[in-house]
């Protein structure tokens, strides 16, 4: 994974991803969709994909001449936050443990995915996009949960 930070510094807010990501299209995923169902069915089925796909941890291992090298764990931190009646804010962050950060971590974690959920007339629901670059197929999957498709979590 990669992150905003080797050129722009570490977002220190869920506003800071989106802009970090908006001013540096190489090192960030964004998108539009407008999925053809109600906000709150949109945001019912992201949340439970979230959680169920998104609140893991990950373990990475190294090993040089038959001495462990490198040994990190990665915990991801879903969130969603109802800001209105039409309007659904999504975040995930990241904490490591086991490796010495060069950046400033915000509290909860480093700023993965800031997906905002909005609602529009037609009873559709408008999905923006902001990542760090790696999360290309994540996207494509949001999309996808917003349509009400069950797809897995990764292919």
């Amino acid at each position: 994974m990669v992150s905003l930070a080797g050129c722009v510094g570490a977002p220190q807010s869920r506003q800071e991803l989106k802009t970090a990501a908006v001013e540096h299209p190489s090192l960030s995923v964004t998108g539009s969709y407008t999925s053809n169902r109600r906000l709150e069915d949109v945001a019912a089925a992201l949340e439970r994909k979230w959680k169920e796909c998104y609140s893991v941890q990950r373990t990475t291992t190294r090993s040089q001449g038959g001495m462990t090298t490198m040994n990190y764990r990665d915990t991801y931190h879903p969130k969603s936050r109802r800001v209105s009646s039409s309007l659904v804010e999504m975040t995930l962050q990241m904490t490591t443990q086991g490796m010495i950060m060069m950046t400033k971590v915000p509290e909860g974690g480093e700023y993965i995915v800031a997906l905002d959920l909005e609602r529009v007339p037609g009873n559709k629901t408008r999905l923006t996009w902001h990542s760090v670059m790696g999360w290309t197929s994540s996207w494509e999957r949001n999309k996808q949960w917003s349509d009400g498709k069950d797809v897995p979590c990764e292919s």
